[in-house]
This record gives C-alpha cells, sequence and structure tokens, in this order.
C-alpha cells in the first residue's frame, strides 16, 4: 500500500533496483516502490532514468516536477490505468447534465461548509454566518456561483481586505503548492479507475488536462488553506505543505489517510456520475493530533 510522499530537494541521480527506488545524493536512500504514493522532484538539477519513471507509473506513484523555483510545474501519471479505460471513458463522453449539475452542487456545498468551520476556527463568526447562508444557496449547478461568493468572503476574512489569489504574496505560493499536490492526488485516482481527467463536470476549460480533478478536489481545498495558514516561516513551507498528505480524513464514520480518502471520494463520485448512490460527505479532516476541522 502506498503511504509515503518522498521529496528530493537537491541534486541527486534516481534510479531503480529491483523493487526499490534507489536516491543518490549526498547520502543514498533506498524506498521501497510499493510504499511511495507521490514522489516530489523538487530540483531541476535531478536526473532520474527512464526505467525508474516506468516503474514509479506502473506503480500507480503521482510524480511531481518542480521549475527552478521549486515549484509544482508539471506531473507524470498513467495513461491507462485500468483495463476497463476504453467503456468507462465512453460512458464519461454521455455523463447527464442533471448528473453533472447535482454533483457540482453537492461539491460545492461541502467545500464551503469546510470554508466555514475554517472561518470558525479563527473566530471570523460573522464571514462563518454569511456562509451558512450561501450554503442553503447552493443550486443545481451552482447557477448563481455562491462558490465565488463565498471565496470572496473566505480570504477576505481570513488573509484580509488586500488579499488575491493572484498576487505576489508568501501564502500563495504555499497555496498553490498544496493545490498541486492535491491535483495530482486526484488525478492518479481518477485515471487509476479508469476514466480521464480532461471530461469534467464542471470545469469544461480545452486548455486543462485536469478538468475533472479539477472538479473534485475542490471538497478539499479547505484541508490545504488550513495549512497554509497555519505556516509561521514561509522559508520552509513546501515541508508543511507537503504534510497534507499524512493528514487525514473521517468519511461514513471511518478515519483514513488522505490518500485513500481521495481514492474512496473520487471512486463514490465517479459512482454517482454514473447514476448510482449519492455523494459522500467528507465528515471531519484531522491536521495532526489535537488539531482538527
Amino acid at each position: 500500500m502506498s503511504f509515503r510522499t518522498v521529496v528530493v530537494k537537491s541534486r541527486a541521480k534516481i534510479e531503480t533496483r529491483l523493487n526499490w527506488l534507489l536516491i543518490r545524493g549526498e547520502e543514498e536512500k533506498w524506498v521501497h516502490l510499493g510504499e511511495i504514493g507521490t514522489l516530489i522532484i523538487e530540483s531541476t538539477a535531478c536526473a532520474i532514468t527512464a526505467q525508474a519513471l516506468c516503474e514509479l507509473v506502473k506503480n500507480n506513484t503521482s510524480i511531481i516536477f518542480c521549475d527552478e523555483k521549486h515549484l509544482p510545474y508539471g506531473q507524470l501519471a498513467l495513461l491507462y490505468g485500468n483495463h476497463l479505460t476504453s467503456g468507462q471513458v465512453k460512458r464519461q463522453s454521455q455523463w447527464s447534465d442533471l448528473l453533472k449539475a447535482k454533483a457540482w452542487q453537492e461539491i460545492i456545498k461541502q467545500k464551503i461548509e469546510w470554508q466555514k468551520c475554517l472561518l470558525i476556527k479563527y473566530d471570523r463568526y460573522e464571514a462563518a454566518n454569511l456562509l451558512s447562508q450561501y450554503i442553503e444557496e447552493v443550486e443545481d449547478g451552482d447557477k448563481t456561483n455562491r462558490e465565488g461568493h463565498a471565496a470572496k468572503v473566505y480570504f477576505n476574512a481570513l488573509l484580509g481586505q488586500d488579499f488575491g489569489r493572484r498576487t505576489e504574496q508568501e501564502i500563495n505560493s504555499a497555496l498553490n503548492y498544496g493545490y498541486a499536490i492535491l491535483l495530482s492526488s486526484v488525478s492518479r485516482e481518477i485515471v487509476a479507475a479508469g476514466y480521464i481527467t480532461q471530461v469534467g463536470i464542471h470545469h469544461i476549460n480545452e486548455f486543462n488536462q485536469f478538468n475533472l480533478a479539477s472538479d473534485i478536489m475542490e471538497a478539499f481545498r479547505p484541508l490545504v488553506d488550513a495549512y497554509a495558514l497555519s505556516i509561521s516561516d514561509f522559508d520552509n513551507f513546501k515541508s508543511r505543505m507537503t504534510a497534507v498528505l499524512t493528514s487525514k480524513i473521517r468519511i461514513s464514520d471511518k478515519e483514513h489517510y488522505l490518500d485513500s480518502g481521495i481514492r474512496i471520494y473520487v471512486r463514490n463520485v465517479l459512482k454517482f456520475m454514473e447514476g448510482n448512490g449519492e455523494i459522500l460527505k467528507i465528515e471531519r479532516f484531522i491536521l495532526e493530533e489535537g488539531n482538527e476541522l
């Protein structure tokens, strides 16, 4: 079972020996391939063999490459993660507009609910009350864009009226880093289930290869926000944001590490889009022992 996030921060040669990943930098590190859920290559001075890339992808490891600023820039994932892919993709292309609208409504309601919980955690009660109202107003397909209105209230309450997601602020770097890790994890599970990430539920940008992952990850964004808001030293924000993958969530009265929780949630949303069941509620985000939403 994959549960480790491996981060390579400096010059290294990465290769495989039998079922092990060997990282040769200042020291040699050995990690069993079956244990690696995510590999983040932060340094552009790293060299990785084609064999290592193939073996990692075969094990459904999400591989994230960073640019010269050490920020996530791209990822490598399976092309075909399931022998049923052709049939799954055919059905995916025929998902009904009604189910898409219902799924997006539920995902956005959950997202705003967790944004409200984070506002309460930071004693922003007036903004939290406003988000409670927005949750009740989310329609099928979020036609009235309660998500956008909630985001404005949410970020302004937590980070000030001058905050903008496109500004070059330190916390935006942390958020972008965390969101990229989250997007990669969701994408991996979509492909492993036999679907493609390009065809989404709400996101339809033809230049976005991850429309479906961008849809499903929305419910998890407040977890990334919680980690970013807890950072006191932005010089070391990457290690803090990578820790997102060690958090836990509660679904159906059971606690799961985030990777497993994402797998359950993604499969559930895909099942819903096939006309089966309801979308599960995320009941709790657990950052660390005694620190939860």
